[in-house]
């Protein structure tokens, strides 16, 4: 892994970590409180939605192209949220260990490299995280307390 691509891996696994931190704090009925957001309306929803984009791009490593098809999860408990987390997680990191960088995704007929690729990704968790935060703060859902020292929130 070249010290870039290890410089984002470290990002990914924070913003990753806050994810996983919210799955592993939050009661099943905390996950499932409704949002004002059409569709992706609660942080479960948000979860099994950044387990499927993440298959997408991590596929696309090894295809060379991306493209934006899954299928619906079958299990979206917690337990079965974090197992598929940690299988992306462990499958982009050997990629990761092995590339040197070079090499290019088809977006849609662009070019991408693989950094601005993982940085597309490393963009929508962290959008994602954004969004659960502010959802929180909205609805009054108290926020973990391992993610406010992480993320320094306020109550």
């Amino acid at each position: 892994m070249t010290n870039s691509l290890e410089g984002q891996f470290l990002d990914w696994k924070y913003g990753r970590g806050i994810i996983k931190d919210f799955i592993k704090y939050l009661s099943d009925d905390d996950l499932d409180k409704v949002f004002p957001r059409k569709n992706l309306n609660s942080i479960r929803k948000q979860c099994e939605e950044l387990v499927q984009i993440q298959s997408c791009y991590v596929k696309a490593l090894n295809t060379k192209r991306i493209q934006f098809s899954y299928s619906p999860l079958n299990d979206t408990s917690k337990v079965a949220l974090l197992k598929d987390m940690d299988s992306l997680d462990s499958e982009l990191e050997a990629y990761l260990n092995e590339s040197d960088g070079s090499g290019y995704i088809d977006w849609f007929g662009e070019k991408w490299s693989i950094y601005r690729h993982f940085s597309a990704m490393i963009g929508h968790e962290q959008m994602h995280i954004g969004q659960i935060v502010a959802f929180c703060y909205a609805i009054g859902l108290r926020i973990p307390d391992v993610i406010k020292n992480a993320m320094a929130l306020s109550d």
